[in-house]
């Protein structure tokens, strides 16, 4: 029997490729290198400080700056518990499409500088603690590290020694009193300012006043709904019988019972303007001379019965003619700061290293 050879066509020319064996042992040695290089490389990464600012030559990391960082994220933190979570990741501006976490550290980081500059600027013209002012920085020290409700392993971690909050509060402190005496020298005409602001717009009415309300809740869907005639003229009397004891009464804030769980005594003030009373409650509110008790005023939600304190008070006109001075203040120091102050420093934002951060991590991780 004649016994042939099969071949396949195209591979009567293919060699036998000669395979090369790696040793084990430079597998061992590859394996060590590889890993002392990363090694190395987690060391380096958390061995070398990258700064997050430079100013004047001066390199701030984010040891130097915990205190700040935490005043801004406990901050927006409380509001982020408000909004179940959520408001970090808000938009601020929709213009951008920043959000409220990377805006709160851009604010950070601006503040930073802000008291930086100013209290190199207070050191420059001599500025040093007063004994009054060492003894507020003690103090507040004492308050931070004793009554804020920070637990021991927080403070550790995030730096808070003595040491370093003296250091930040001095800062604080002096960059405050520069700011403030050069506010004083700027020209800023607070009368003028005054008479831009109508008296009669921002005059106050300080009252106390007896209420019951003629609104009852349904028990089963919760909401409100009035009362019966009945039940109105049952309030009705009630608060009457209060208004006799009232007339003869000097103290209104005895007059109610701790048990009595429908009438209430209640002090507030109000303007002209204000829109959490009626307009026909306000009028004759406003129509009583000081000391008048009123007749008993019914509203919607229930009577009242009202005795004008002040007719005439200056307290919100002299609020916000001191808000305007502040504004037109800050508007001025601002420009101050802007055009003649910060252009005196050379100082860096380290991008990568800021980048890198992310609010609400930074301080406040248990």
């Amino acid at each position: 029997m004649n016994k042939t050879k099969k071949t396949i066509k195209g591979t009567q020319n293919i060699k036998k490729k000669k395979q090369f064996k790696i040793s084990p042992k430079i597998w061992i040695a590859t394996s060590a290198v590889l890993g002392l290089l990363l090694i190395g490389a987690i060391l380096f990464d958390q061995l070398y400080k990258r700064p997050l600012i430079t100013i004047e030559g001066e390199k701030l990391y984010l040891e130097d700056l915990t205190y700040y960082f935490y005043n801004s994220e406990s901050t927006y933190d409380y509001m982020n518990q408000l909004f179940g979570g959520s408001y970090w990741d808000m938009t601020y501006d929709y213009s951008t499409g920043i959000t409220v976490r990377d805006y709160a550290k851009l604010e950070t980081i601006n503040n930073v500088i802000y008291t930086e500059v100013l209290y190199r600027e207070a050191v420059a013209n001599g500025y040093t603690l007063t004994q009054e002012e060492e003894d507020t920085i003690k103090e507040d020290i004492d308050k931070f590290l004793n009554d804020s409700g920070l637990s021991e392993k927080f403070i550790e971690r995030n730096g808070f020694t003595p040491e370093y909050l003296t250091e930040i509060f001095t800062k604080i402190k002096l960059a405050e009193r520069y700011k403030q005496d050069v506010i004083d020298l700027l020209p800023i005409d607070e009368e003028a300012i005054k008479a831009d602001i109508n008296y009669d717009e921002y005059r106050q009415y300080d009252i106390e006043y007896l209420f019951i309300s003629t609104k009852k809740t349904n028990e089963e869907n919760s909401s409100t709904e009035p009362m019966s005639e009945d039940e109105k003229k049952a309030a009705y009397d009630k608060i009457a019988d209060m208004r006799e004891k009232a007339l003869n009464t000097e103290d209104w804030s005895t007059l109610v019972p701790v048990e009595e769980n429908e009438l209430r005594y209640l002090k507030t003030n109000f303007l002209a303007k204000d829109t959490f009373f009626t307009d026909e409650f306000k009028e004759s509110v406003m129509a009583l001379e000081n000391g008048e008790i009123s007749e008993i005023l019914e509203t919607e939600d229930g009577y009242y019965v009202v005795r004008m304190i002040n007719n005439n008070s200056s307290e919100a006109y002299n609020n916000a003619v001191e808000q305007a001075i502040k504004d037109k203040e800050e508007e001025a120091f601002s420009k101050q700061y802007t055009e003649n102050i910060l252009p005196k420093y050379d100082y860096k934002l380290h991008e990568r290293a800021i980048r890198n951060l992310r609010m609400g991590r930074i301080t406040m991780v248990d």
